[in-house]
């Protein structure tokens, strides 16, 4: 089952998610092709990564729109300091590598989480089939916006004034994702560590350590180790703002 968001229409669009619903994950493979129906000079990359795997570096040349099938990845941006600093969280039928830097490179290096399944459409045969396609080249426009949105919705974070408001509206922005509404039981698998989520919302660890314990002392959210329940409904909390695909969804 694929939820819904613009990454997967776009391959619904291309004939290609059907495919794959079909197709049990791959363990251990370093990629293949898989073939547009009707279009044999376009290819998708197959792409099966271990944990910890990097996906691009920073400065490589933009030439495929990556979208997450299975898994998580963060993207890192190395700051002048020296410092890196996690600038997303990247999760199924989400799209990552868009940003570019003025040279035309990423803008950023990605990173696998956890052991991740990513599909690379080549731009330039991408390009080709939109030309005669208006209904893709609008799913395309729509993909590629995703990122401008994850990047929105960075900056409502970034702006509540408590660390811990901060943490608990990050946390509801994940089961606010295409790719986990519907559970009812609002039961999270965290990919990423405490200092990555440190990192991304511009906290200390020990900042996010406390916030972790305020909200559970509060009853806010159970902490198992990398699960969390959040009892309570995201309209409990005044002003969140909900990722915008899951508004469409």
């Amino acid at each position: 089952m694929f939820p819904s968001s613009p990454a997967f229409a776009l391959l619904a669009r291309l004939g290609v998610l059907p495919t794959l619903g079909e197709r049990p994950p791959v363990r251990g493979a370093h990629g293949r092709r898989l073939p547009v129906a009707g279009h044999p000079d376009v290819a998708i990359e197959y792409l099966s990564l271990p944990g910890r795997a990097m996906l691009f570096e920073a400065g490589e040349p933009v030439h495929a729109l990556h979208i997450v099938l299975q898994g998580a990845l963060k993207t890192v941006a190395h700051e002048g300091t020296g410092t890196e600093r996690v600038t997303s969280f990247v999760h199924r039928g989400e799209v990552i590598g868009i940003e570019q830097r003025a040279d035309g490179g990423h803008a950023a290096e990605a990173v696998t989480l956890e052991p991740s399944i990513v599909l690379g459409l080549p731009i330039a045969g991408l390009e080709r089939l939109c030309a005669g396609d208006p209904t893709l080249w609008r799913l395309w426009w729509r993909t590629c916006a995703e990122p401008m949105d994850r990047h929105a919705a960075q900056l409502v974070l970034l702006a509540r004034r408590t660390v811990h408001e901060r943490l608990e509206r990050f946390l509801w922005s994940l089961v606010h994702m295409p790719s986990v509404m519907g559970d009812s039981s609002h039961r999270l698998h965290l990919p990423m560590g405490r200092g990555e989520i440190a990192s991304y919302l511009g906290m200390t660890n020990e900042s996010v350590s406390r916030a972790f314990a305020k909200l559970a002392d509060d009853g806010r959210i159970r902490v198992r180790g990398r699960h969390i329940d959040l009892p309570f409904r995201s309209d409990t909390l005044p002003g969140l703002a909900r990722r915008p695909d899951a508004q469409r969804a």
